[in-house]
């Protein structure tokens, strides 16, 4: 009978240790789960915040459009003292740059039609307003 409580003893031993290493994996799983739902998370908000800018953008400029178009169809004549620095004469558009976070900006060019009375959009688009400069400050071995 000694040998018999000897195998027992060693199978229980064996079968403990499967047991904690399994517990160890899962728990690591669990852990990088955790992990990854917060960084999609994060994403998440961060291009929710993205889309709200550029619709607030958005809005701003078809109130300048809206503005620009009830100007031509007030007096077309007159569009430099109406519109101010938004009306350019020597190339006839107008135009203006709305700014939004993260160093961008919307850009918005409008050409007017005097035989419409209306303006036509000849640029509607978003852009970097801020340099984008590569930081390079870092000591890195360049291989000599």
């Amino acid at each position: 009978m000694a040998k018999q409580e000897m195998k027992s003893q060693m199978n229980i031993g064996s079968s403990s240790l499967i047991l904690i290493f399994i517990i160890l994996c899962l728990t690591t799983f669990a852990l990088l789960s955790l992990s990854s739902a917060k960084g999609d998370w994060s994403l998440a908000q961060k291009n929710a915040q993205a889309v709200k800018d550029y619709y607030t953008a958005d809005n701003q400029g078809q109130e300048f459009l809206q503005m620009a178009d009830q100007a031509l169809k007030s007096d077309p004549q007159t569009l430099e003292s109406q519109l101010g620095d938004y009306y350019d004469p020597s190339t006839g558009l107008i135009s203006t740059d709305i700014t939004m976070d993260r160093g961008q900006a919307l850009h918005i060019e409008l050409k007017p039609d005097q035989k419409k009375s209306s303006v036509i959009v000849q640029t509607w688009k978003v852009y970097n307003s801020e340099d984008y400069e590569i930081d390079d400050s870092m000591p890195v071995w360049s291989g000599q």
